[in-house]
């Protein structure tokens, strides 16, 4: 199975590649992986061809990424229970060298002003391999059957609308939706059976953009993120678990309200919201290089840990406030430096790690924005 499918990943590959000299097709750089949470180890490119339309109201895309990095994780779940971890036990740390590729189908259905689809359908194969280094042997599988690794794939349909843009000041407008619905059956994954839905959106309001006749002096807006995720079958992977799914996968609801782990809490149903306001600076050296201070609050609700002897309904609240300073290079990437206070005294938090309660400070490095 796992060379049928490879083969067609090359062939797909090649395919795209061999218009390459036409204006129909675009090369985008989709990401950078990061290890121990800010030091880039890898990325993910893409190639989406628009030679042809099936509808003309909007643009048809054939749209191929391919990427891969040298990251660390850890789970915090006792491999034998699946309860959570105890504060004094560290969780199974290891590396992972991954590999991603996914193949779409995107049809537009109502074009913008711009010519950009407003309105899309799509449908996903995706494919991932996963090797998970560490030096314990003998680990039980009892819980979560890929806690060697993982070669899996899935397919993922959906619709979106996306109205946003990005000014010449780097100020951000508009609104994002999409939702998903994803399965990775049994009879295609050795090791895994699940299927999830996902629905998210991220929304920005211009307050406001000091005039200049270049580049940005200094402007202000606000930006709005809501997701939620729910996740089940007769045996889910651990990213799964730890992610909200989507056309781009997301951390975990630790991850979305900082302050709490990006791995904690990786339940069945997750859901987090976030509102920051975001004042972009003159640029750095160049015009795309600029600072950005933000301030934010974060709220998130879990529930439900799959395989769990004991706490398989746990459920509760997070939230979280602060604020941050970052360098945006080319609308890409943000280094970004991040300090807050955890607002919500979370009973399994403090099983996690025995000190978070409300009020707790925190801080740390991000390479993104949050959205």
């Amino acid at each position: 199975m796992s060379k049928r499918i490879l083969a067609c990943l090359a062939m797909a590959t090649a395919m795209v590649a061999s218009a390459a000299a036409d204006d129909e097709l675009a090369f985008g750089v989709e990401g950078v992986r990061v290890f121990s949470g800010f030091i880039p180890s890898g990325g993910d490119v893409s190639l989406t061809y628009t030679g042809f339309q099936l509808y003309e109201p909007g643009v048809t895309k054939l749209y191929l990424e391919a990427g891969g990095g040298y990251e660390d994780r850890s789970i915090v779940r006792d491999l034998m229970t699946g309860d959570p971890y105890v504060a004094d036990a560290s969780g199974y740390e290891y590396r992972s060298p991954n590999f991603q590729w996914e193949l779409a189908f995107i049809q537009g259905l109502a074009r913008r002003d711009d010519g950009k689809n407003l309105v899309e359908a799509f449908a996903y194969y995706r494919g991932r391999y996963d090797d998970y280094l560490t030096e314990a042997d003998g680990l039980s599988d009892a819980v979560f059957a890929d806690i060697g690794g993982l070669f899996g794939t899935s397919v993922m349909g959906g619709l979106s609308y996306d109205s946003g843009s990005t000014s010449g000041h780097k100020q951000k407008t508009g609104l994002y939706a999409e939702a998903t619905a994803e399965w990775g059956p049994g009879f295609l994954n050795p090791l895994t059976d699940f299927w999830r839905v996902s629905a998210q959106a991220r929304y920005f309001v211009p307050l406001y953009d000091m005039e200049s006749d270049g580049g940005n002096l200094l402007n202000l807006y606000a930006g709005f993120f809501a997701g939620v995720d729910y996740s089940d079958g007769e045996s889910v992977p651990i990213y799964v678990n730890q992610s909200f799914g989507g056309r781009n996968l997301r951390g975990s609801v630790g991850d979305c309200v900082r302050g709490y782990g990006w791995n904690k809490f990786d339940s069945s149903l997750k859901a987090a919201s976030s509102a920051e306001l975001r004042l972009v600076g003159p640029a750095i050296v160049i015009a795309d290089i600029v600072p950005v201070l933000f301030g934010f609050v974060d709220a998130g609700y879990y529930r439900g840990y799959s395989e769990s002897t004991t706490r398989f309904d746990v459920n509760g609240l997070l939230a979280s406030a602060g604020g941050g300073l970052a360098i945006d290079v080319f609308g890409f990437a943000q280094l970004s430096f991040i300090a807050g206070a955890r607002l919500v005294d979370d009973e399994l938090g403090y099983q996690y790690s025995g000190f978070l309660g409300a009020a707790d400070a925190f801080y740390g490095i991000k390479f993104f924005l949050h959205f």
